[in-house]
């Protein structure tokens, strides 16, 4: 089979159009075309073709994987399900990231590093929850377990506390107590251990005193008895107690709370 033909292809000028007895046949890459000397009048064999098929495909993989690159540093598992998903064979896959790696494009634990750093500082996130996204990037146990000690205590306690305050933004109509919970809870769930969890939680609700929960109790039973005003006053007395326990506050602040402001349900029938 000879070559009778190489055409530019119109639309990229780095890839060429290789006519094989008259027609055409296979198109390739710039630098493959250069690499096995593909020209008019050579004869190549069925092997030979195939050959340089997969070589083409491993270009034009490369090059995509490049630009993949280009937007931000990716993790050898991310390149791969890239490369995957713009159908490329297994083989062509394994050699394009040998590519990479010898060219020092991939290096997962400078990744690794970079990426925790930038979380640390853009986020909020709990060390467990970026331990888990670097496992869904695929790095290593040794790899996580290195990087992540970047997460110092006293950023893990900082970044939670920030975190501590906008939950107790999102959460203050409930008393103290039950706040405390609420913030602990859903730091935990942020990838915080529990110990940092909670002395984030001390320290958003540090400044809350009494004044400030009598405050909140009064507004909420303010609310709750209207709410409940369409009842018998006993009925309406014991839903607004059972709401405002359901908030956090005790039976005991609430009774003495209704008694030492005079406030009577019989009124508010």
């Amino acid at each position: 089979m000879k070559i009778t033909s190489i055409s530019v292809q119109q639309k990229n000028k780095e890839r060429y159009n290789i006519f094989i007895d008259e027609k055409y046949n296979f198109s390739v890459d710039e630098e493959v075309l250069a690499r096995f000397q593909l020209m008019k009048g050579k004869v190549l064999t069925e092997a030979e073709i195939e050959e340089i098929k997969q070589a083409d495909m491993v270009r034009k993989g490369l090059n995509k994987a490049i630009n993949f690159l280009s937007h931000r540093v990716r993790s050898e598992k991310e390149i791969r399900d890239y490369l995957k998903k713009q159908e490329m064979e297994p083989f062509a896959i394994d050699e394009i990231l040998k590519k990479l790696a010898d060219m020092d494009y991939i290096n997962d634990v400078e990744f690794a590093e970079l990426y925790t750093k930038t979380q640390i500082k853009t986020t909020l996130k709990g060390p467990r929850t970026i331990e888990r996204e670097l496992v869904e990037k695929g790095l290593t146990k040794e790899i996580i377990s290195q990087v992540i000690e970047e997460y110092s205590d006293e950023n893990q306690l900082e970044n939670a506390t920030k975190q501590a305050m906008k939950i107790m933004k999102r959460n203050n109509k409930s008393a103290k107590k039950m706040l405390q919970q609420k913030i602990t809870t859903d730091l935990i769930q942020k990838g915080y251990s529990s110990e940092v969890a909670k002395a984030a939680s001390l320290e958003a609700t540090n400044e809350l005193d009494m004044a400030d929960e009598a405050d909140i109790l009064q507004k909420q039973i303010e609310k709750t008895m209207r709410k409940n005003k369409r009842y018998k006053p006993s009925v309406a007395k014991q839903k607004t107690i059972t709401s405002l326990m359901q908030k956090g506050f005790s039976y005991d602040t609430i009774q003495s709370y209704l008694t030492e402001n005079e406030i009577s349900f019989e009124e508010e029938e």
